[in-house]
């Protein structure tokens, strides 16, 4: 996978400043570089905050607040939102996080609510064993 094109930073927060304005690029004293933004999945749920940490291989979505609750499916040991199953190339570097993995994190978020409400998790799941995030490269 590290032969694929990336879509540099640039485009890539361009393409997120367009579809989904809330959302802020930031850089941090060790070099990391994030975005934080607002996703209301429903008119019903409430609003989140959502931390997309940049790596152009495999960038990690994290809700900030509120809190998910520790028991939520399909999250890894990081609590970073598994949003894909890393092997079957849904995501690639060279693909828009604005047109994958935000509206992706929406998507979680959506089924998170009903998930809380009825105990069930009616969203798509790929079977596959555990993984952890760092076995993904």
């Amino acid at each position: 996978m590290k032969n694929i094109k990336t879509i540099n930073l640039g485009l890539q927060n361009f393409a997120i400043s367009k579809k989904f304005p809330s959302f802020r690029l930031f850089k941090d004293s060790h070099q990391n570089i994030y975005w934080i933004g607002k996703l209301q999945p429903s008119e019903k749920s409430p609003i989140y905050t959502v931390k997309i940490q940049y790596d152009p291989y495999q960038p990690k979505v994290f809700v900030l607040e509120p809190e998910i609750l520790r028991s939520a499916p399909l999250r890894y040991g990081d609590n970073s939102l598994c949003l894909y199953h890393p092997n079957d190339n849904s995501y690639r570097p060279d693909m828009l996080i604005s047109d994958t993995l935000i509206p992706w994190a929406s998507e979680w978020l959506y089924f998170y609510n009903i998930w809380l409400e009825e105990g069930v998790w009616w969203g798509k799941e790929a079977p596959h064993s555990p993984i952890s995030f760092t076995e993904r490269k």
